[in-house]
């Protein structure tokens, strides 16, 4: 599982950076900010929790850094590729 929470937030910022003109890098940090609202979302209104237990708050945390291992170096590799697509040299 964390494997591929760091592997979509790779692609997600290397995809934007390709499909888009949309700076890679910021897509890179913003994605571990989308994840963290989504977690917190799922687990104060979604997650079914026993009367009395707290949520498990560790886990916006949790899925946030994840993601932004993942999304800074796809940032990156977005960058470079957005980069090389539009600054091509004829000939």
């Amino acid at each position: 599982m964390i494997w591929a929470i760091i592997a979509i937030g790779f692609l997600v910022p290397v995809a934007v950076g390709l499909l888009t003109r949309f700076p890679p890098m910021i897509a890179g940090f913003l994605w571990p900010a989308l994840v963290a609202i989504l977690t917190a979302v799922y687990i104060y209104g979604i997650e079914t929790r026993a009367p009395g237990e707290d949520p498990q708050k560790i886990a916006i945390t949790f899925f946030a850094l994840f993601s932004l291992a993942g999304g800074v170096p796809g940032g990156l590799v977005g960058w470079i590729l957005q980069h090389k697509r539009t600054h091509r040299h004829p000939g």
